[in-house]
């Protein structure tokens, strides 16, 4: 989707104001890092890029106005190779995404056609999920809050990186990593054989308590009478196994602007997830824009209702605007930044 000249104007200035003192949050080695850029005028990707410094890849963010940054989970002693055969993969971090439009429950609203904006109802679910999931993290495969960082996409849901410098676990393959995602989301469980098990010898198996291992465990402490299929389901926690299998895999700078709806990708201290929010504070920008929407759109964004007829000239809050013109569903005719907030300061308390 290429956007007009003065819709890429809009974009850009508030991008740009926005990477100026943005809080974002950088690994302490990414200097072993591969960095990767959408730009807001081309579909394609810039990649194999390597920054020395915070400042340095904060001057390329200004400048640069990408609509989407990432940096590698893998860590390089050469992240500039063009070549990975040449770049000296040294482990990779892991991750989990929860999509909260692939979680049972969510209904996504369409505003137009091939449009979808993730309801906070939906982003409710998820985020279920992901305490679920921080649990199992924490609880059942011994990683510390310290190795967790946890952060909203800025989009349709949440993403979890384990952050830890052990060998063991960033040299893992991807078979491996598959392994994690069958444990967090049940893949395979059999509830016969850690249930509801046969009499041997005049004897029956033990009905799960908290201080069992794995599931039986899990399933104690959500549930203390009869477990069936459902109950598992609702324990286990749908991730992505193609995010966490891949060794390569790119992770969106945390704090910075997610490209599909202007909002920040905001870090979540993992004590502090019941206090997120799908409301209009993940977004910087304050001030109006005047609009000509290219469709007739109605629905709610960030907890507001979006009601725009098509070719007919509006003004709606600039969040609401730069949604719509990142979606190429209106042009910008004129518009007044008034602030730009440092938003996910809090949260940068990682």
């Amino acid at each position: 989707m290429v956007l007009s000249r003065e819709d890429l104007r809009f974009v850009r200035e508030l991008f740009s104001r926005y990477y100026r003192l943005a809080p974002i949050k950088l690994p302490k080695d990414l200097n072993l890092r591969e960095f990767a850029f959408q730009l807001l005028d081309t579909d394609s990707y810039i990649r194999h890029l390597s920054f020395t410094s915070e400042s340095e890849l904060r001057a390329y963010l200004v400048i640069n106005t990408p609509k989407q940054a990432y940096y590698s989970t893998a860590k390089y002693s050469n992240p500039s190779a063009p070549d990975y055969s040449e770049a000296g993969w040294q482990g990779s971090e892991i991750m989990f995404d929860i999509d909260a439009d692939k979680l049972p429950g969510c209904e996504t609203q369409v505003l137009v056609e091939k449009v979808e904006v993730v309801t906070a109802e939906c982003i409710e679910i998820a985020k279920n999920a992901l305490k679920r999931l921080l649990h199992i993290l924490e609880e059942h495969i011994g990683f510390s809050k310290d190795e967790l960082m946890v952060y909203f996409s800025g989009n349709r849901g949440f993403h979890v990186v384990i952050t830890s410098d052990d060998p063991e676990w960033l040299t893992l393959e991807s078979i491996h990593r598959l392994e994690l995602v069958d444990y967090v989301a049940a893949r395979g469980l059999d509830l016969r054989r850690i249930l509801r098990g046969t009499i041997k010898r005049g004897f029956h198996v033990a009905p799960p308590t908290p201080r069992d291992g794995g599931w039986r465990s899990l399933i104690a402490s959500y549930y203390g009478g009869e477990v069936d299929d459902k109950a598992v389901e609702s324990i286990a926690v749908a991730v992505d196994p193609l995010v966490t299998q891949d060794i390569s895999r790119l992770i969106r700078i945390p704090n910075s602007l997610n490209g599909k709806t202007g909002l920040v990708a905001s870090l979540i201290k993992v004590d502090d997830v019941d206090k997120f929010k799908f409301d209009e504070s993940l977004t910087p920008f304050e001030g109006y824009a005047i609009i000509k929407p290219r469709a007739s759109l109605n629905g709610v964004f960030l907890g507001k209702k979006v009601a725009l007829s098509e070719n007919v000239v509006s003004k709606v809050d600039i969040s609401t605007a730069l949604y719509i013109v990142l979606n190429g569903l209106a042009n910008v005719i004129r518009y007044s930044l008034t602030s730009v907030k440092r938003v996910g300061e809090y949260y940068h308390q990682f």
